[in-house]
């Protein structure tokens, strides 16, 4: 089992309606619509959508979400409609949505490789001209903490009855963050629960997306649309699909199938 399977249970779920509630979602939610011109006859997709947080504020009917997670789609399907699958392989035709977004470092908690993969099957499902929207961790941010404080730090995060102290790992050569999370609700220890992410950069999601026919149009430090800098908590990155897969990506997605 991986450590996506152990962190995605119900104790994390419930945490998240404290820690991102309505307020929150509703906010990140609003950005997206905008980012991605979601109106009437716009098809969009919510990738690893998790219990429908975001889907909740969208347009009912211009959301697909996606997730492999049963328990968390059975909540998420209240909203839209949900597909239980892999989102390192999207089970969609060709251009079948005007746009996706990607929430909340899902983009990082794969690896490179596979994460590469992500980006190529949405190229594919996505038309000429769709948007993408890609939220991940502010790595300059973590960077500089790491310059600050070394290589490890601690912290603590407060949610509704959650008290969680958090011990973050961060590793320069490889842009790999490891946290560690205690649990307490309501006082009573909960059990241990470990993150892990790889870290992008503006400038290596850039290249990332270029690989894949995307080219970014927009770029926001948080979810109110503030401008990104180095001091920002989030990288918020929308592309738009200006060009195909490249030729040298199709022959090695092909060689290593």
């Amino acid at each position: 089992m991986s450590w996506v399977d152990r962190f995605f249970d119900d104790v994390y779920l419930d945490f998240m309606q404290h820690y991102r509630g309505e307020e929150a979602s509703r906010a990140e939610a609003e950005l997206v619509r905008r980012a991605l011109g979601v109106e009437p006859g716009v098809r969009v997709l919510d990738v690893a959508c998790g219990h429908g947080r975001h889907m909740a504020y969208m347009p009912r009917d211009s959301v697909v979400g996606v997730d492999i997670n049963a328990l968390y789609l059975r909540q998420a399907k209240r909203h839209g409609d949900v597909v239980q699958a892999d989102v390192r392989n999207l089970p969609f035709r060709r251009g079948a949505f005007h746009g996706a977004y990607i929430m909340h470092s899902t983009f990082g908690m794969f690896g490179e490789e596979a994460e590469m993969e992500m980006l190529t099957w949405l190229s594919g499902v996505l038309k000429q001209g769709g948007r993408l929207l890609i939220d991940v961790a502010n790595k300059e941010k973590i960077e500089d903490i790491y310059a600050s404080l070394g290589e490890m730090w601690n912290f603590w995060i407060s949610a509704g009855p959650y008290r969680v102290l958090s011990t973050a790992y961060y590793n320069p050569l490889t842009s790999r963050i490891r946290e560690v999370r205690h649990i307490y609700r309501g006082g009573q220890y909960v059990g241990e629960r470990t993150l892990e992410l790889t870290l992008y950069s503006l400038g290596e999601l850039r290249l990332l997306l270029s690989a894949v026919g995307f080219t970014v149009v927009e770029v926001y430090g948080d979810f109110n649309g503030e401008r990104y800098d180095r001091r920002s908590d989030r990288l918020i990155v929308v592309a738009v699909k200006t060009g195909a897969v490249s030729k040298a990506l199709r022959e090695a997605a092909q060689w290593s199938a």
